[in-house]
């Protein structure tokens, strides 16, 4: 229990780290940033697919076909972030986004998977709710209020990816029994070729976002698989009831470092609202 407690945390921080980066990337084309920085974590994450074959780890359909499913999420999750940082602020977009994903992943398991939902679970949905109004209201310029309700439209539409991953993956490893990391590095190799489709034309920008952004892409294509596999190995040794409340401790994290080192506007109040979305969350995934 101790170990996945750790790697949650450290998946965390790590998080919250490569949000943080990618928040100030401001590349020419936010599209092939994304597309920069997975190429990036195919490099990062081939050694970790190799040591997971040689333990045993089974290269199936199975997975080839889990992971492809995955990938469309996350590359809809990948693209739809880097839009949301050019267009607000982290301390806006993050809280939203990651706030209202268990939500949306609650209410499907509610409506469509017919589970139920108890009273702690409703009071997490209200405290997230009520975090998300904070985070998105009270008295601002013009210009600010133009980039909160930026934030509150794309943080609702990241919020839709980060459900469907969340509740795909969990079911990929989980129930179809895939190793995460290999899951993982497969997924990437899929959302290499969907942002290499779908950038087309755009591409021709990619020397060029590459040569002003690489350390940034460097740093964003190892941190970002780091905090997912650590979380995904973290559900192999706890239940999602200790690991998933552990998880929204990036929330905090990203709100804390948007406050203090990007000196984004009106830091204390989104931070309340941060605090407040957090609780919710765990009281969601506690019920």
């Amino acid at each position: 229990m101790l170990t996945a407690v750790v790697l949650t945390l450290l998946g965390s921080v790590a998080h919250a780290a490569w949000n943080l980066l990618a928040s100030r990337a401001h590349a020419e084309d936010s599209r092939v940033f994304v597309w920069v920085y997975s190429t990036f974590s195919l490099v990062a994450l081939a050694p970790a697919a190799a040591v997971a074959l040689l333990r045993g780890a089974d290269l199936s359909w199975t997975l080839v076909g889990a992971s492809a499913l995955s990938a469309l999420f996350h590359t809809g999750y990948a693209v739809s972030l880097q839009a949301a940082y050019s267009r607000s602020d982290l301390n806006v977009t993050y809280p939203v986004a990651r706030g209202l994903g268990p939500v949306l992943a609650s209410a499907f398991a509610v409506a469509v998977l017919h589970e139920r939902l108890s009273a702690a679970g409703w009071v997490g949905i209200a405290l997230i709710t009520a975090g998300v109004g904070v985070v998105s209201t009270g008295a601002a310029p013009a210009d600010t209020r133009d980039r909160r309700a930026a934030g509150l439209r794309w943080g609702l539409l990241i919020a839709v990816a980060i459900a469907a991953y969340t509740l795909w993956d969990a079911h990929a490893v989980a129930e179809l029994g895939v190793d995460p990391v290999l899951y993982y590095a497969v997924g990437g190799v899929w959302m290499f070729a969907v942002l290499t489709v779908t950038c087309g034309p755009r591409l021709r920008l990619a020397g060029e976002v590459a040569r002003r952004h690489w350390r940034t892409g460097v740093a964003v294509a190892v941190l970002s698989p780091v905090a997912y596999v650590l979380v995904l190995v973290a559900l192999t040794l706890a239940p999602v009831s200790v690991v998933a409340p552990l998880r929204s401790t990036s929330i905090v994290i990203g709100s804390l470092a948007a406050w203090w080192w990007l000196g984004e506007a009106h830091g204390g109040r989104r931070m309340v609202g941060a605090l407040v979305v957090t609780a919710g969350v765990a009281a969601l995934v506690l019920a």
